[in-house]
């Protein structure tokens, strides 16, 4: 059993944890910012944006499955995985952006460019994104490792999202000439980021070593998926969770930009909430390492959900509390979302050791690739959801500034929509059968 001696090292966390800036640079821009970028810079209809964005994620979740098992079947000097990370960046780079370039299209044709190149982009991040969370059950076998892999490599994430969120309308806004909605801006503010995470991922590649996983090893196909999901009783709780889970986080974010929007009579600008979210989510990171180690992780997801609940609660019966531009209520829902980060990377690669436990097959592919398509399904649910929503409450892009009954609603999905999700995931991730003991001994047996 690969137990850590002492703490674990430095570099060998932060090798790992910095892949993940660089994915989280992409990930975050198309949270917080594509659907934006599509209604207010493109200029469709919002459900028109919510529908590209659900078409990319929806092309996401098919083939995440496939490039998982694909992934998991790759044999290299480098081992399986870590080569995606290398060979795979400069693409990703380069679709992100197209990603953000305003085409000199309209109409139909508009709308089908944009759908193209969102699945392009969403292929292209499948490939890197993957391998690089597959990578985590061959870096270490212990739990508690896993967990401060998991806790370092939010950080790394959260400090990607400070990123996007500090940084993209400040550099779109220069490179615009004082217009924060500029699509020229929008694109060289695109091309510094994928430079960034270029970057971020070729460290990840040369920081990071593979080991080999204990017991048997076997390759893996399409019905290994049908496998895993009978034979892993931990896998289908977790995807219950995940799926509620991932709901919540995508009914946050895409909204939030057109919250602040809506509000930008008492709020400060969109990169000041936004960094005060990713500040307050990047420092939370380390408390919930630390929880989890003293209650455990099913505890800690709970205690995670119920502050949620209670922010949620907050902003429905009191309405924003605005200190200094920048609104109480929502920067702290970033605390509670930085314990599902942490916890849910953690549990993902103890579900393959207990499912090789169960029924005799290492289906790294297969856990990682059923998790990552839920992932990606509840944000193809979401993402159609808030577009139907922001126009259903009738936001218009073309407005300078939205009625107040659009900042009303909107306040009242963010606040009500994501809390109730995550009250659901933390009743589901309770039935996990699965601890840090139990995973402990499923090791030890594996490598006898």
């Amino acid at each position: 059993m690969d137990k850590p001696i002492g703490r674990p090292n430095l570099k060998f966390l932060a090798g790992y944890g910095v892949g993940d800036f660089g994915l989280n640079i992409y990930w975050n821009s198309l949270s917080l910012i594509l659907v934006y970028w599509y209604a207010e810079v493109v200029g469709v209809q919002p459900y028109v944006a919510g529908f590209i964005y659900s078409v990319g994620v929806l092309w996401d979740a098919v083939s995440d499955p496939i490039i998982a098992i694909y992934a998991a079947r790759n044999r290299s000097r480098h081992g399986a995985y870590r080569p995606f990370l290398l060979y795979g960046g400069l693409g990703l780079s380069l679709a992100f952006c197209l990603l953000f370039w305003c085409p000199p299209f309209e109409g139909p044709w508009l709308v089908v460019h944009l759908c193209l190149v969102h699945m392009l982009f969403r292929g292209a991040y499948t490939l890197v994104a993957v391998p690089y969370s597959a990578m985590s059950s061959r870096l270490s076998f212990d739990s508690r490792t896993r967990t401060e892999l998991s806790a370092i490599r939010m950080m790394f994430a959260f400090l990607g999202l400070l990123v996007i969120s500090g940084g993209w309308f400040p550099l779109s806004r220069y490179f615009g000439g004082g217009n924060e909605d500029s699509p020229t801006g929008f694109f060289l503010t695109a091309i510094i980021g994928s430079a960034l995470a270029m970057l971020a991922l070729t460290l990840c590649f040369f920081a990071t070593n593979e080991k080999i996983p204990p017991g048997k090893v076997t390759d893996q196909n399409l019905r290994s998926f049908v496998t895993a999901f009978k034979g892993n009783s931990a896998l289908r709780v977790l995807l219950v969770a995940i799926l509620l889970q991932s709901a919540a986080v995508v009914s946050f974010n895409i909204p939030l930009a057109f919250f602040i929007e809506a509000n930008s009579g008492s709020f400060a600008a969109k990169e000041v909430v936004m960094t005060a979210l990713a500040v307050l989510t990047l420092f939370a990171v380390p408390f919930w390492t630390y929880i989890s180690h003293i209650i455990g992780r099913k505890r800690t997801w709970q205690i995670g959900a119920l502050l949620a609940g209670i922010f949620g609660a907050w902003l429905v019966l009191f309405g924003p509390w605005v200190i200094a531009g920048i609104p109480l209520q929502l920067v702290l829902f970033g605390v509670s979302f930085s314990a599902f980060s942490v916890l849910l990377w953690s549990f993902i690669p103890d579900a393959v050791e207990f499912g090789q436990h169960a029924y005799g097959e290492r289906a790294e592919g297969a856990v990682f690739g059923l998790i990552l398509f839920v992932q990606k399904f509840s944000g193809v649910i979401m993402g159609v959801s808030v577009g139907l929503v922001l126009t259903l409450i009738g936001y218009d892009s073309d407005l300078d500034k939205q009625p107040p009954n659009i900042a009303i609603h909107l306040g009242y999905f963010l606040a009500i929509t994501p809390a109730v999700l995550l009250i659901l995931s933390s009743i589901a991730i309770m039935r996990l059968p699965l601890d840090r003991y139990i995973h402990a001994r499923i090791v030890d047996e594996l490598s006898a």
